[in-house]
């Protein structure tokens, strides 16, 4: 059992945007931008970042989203694991 915690945080936000010309007739399409970003670029961005951060030995990343929408924003629960101390 853990004697002793700390705690840190590390945020990164990624705010989405389009711009579109004269001839846009508005939304129609569905946010065709915004959904194209959800299908095939956040799954890729997500699956990088927990690659990234289950790759550096100590380190365990599970999602953590707490009810929140995972179309909107996707939460990592990061635990690092100190290796066990040897004993003199």
């Amino acid at each position: 059992m853990a004697v002793h915690r700390e705690h840190g945080q590390f945020i990164v936000r990624i705010e989405l945007s389009a711009e579109f010309g004269e001839e846009y007739d508005g939304d129609d399409d569905g946010n065709a931008w915004l959904e194209r970003w959800r299908a095939q670029v956040q799954p890729r961005v997500v699956r990088a970042v927990f690659e990234q951060l289950r790759s550096e030995p100590g380190f365990s990343a599970i999602p953590a989203s707490r009810g929140k929408n995972p179309d909107d924003e996707v939460e990592i629960a990061v635990r690092f694991m100190p290796p066990p101390r040897r004993s003199p």
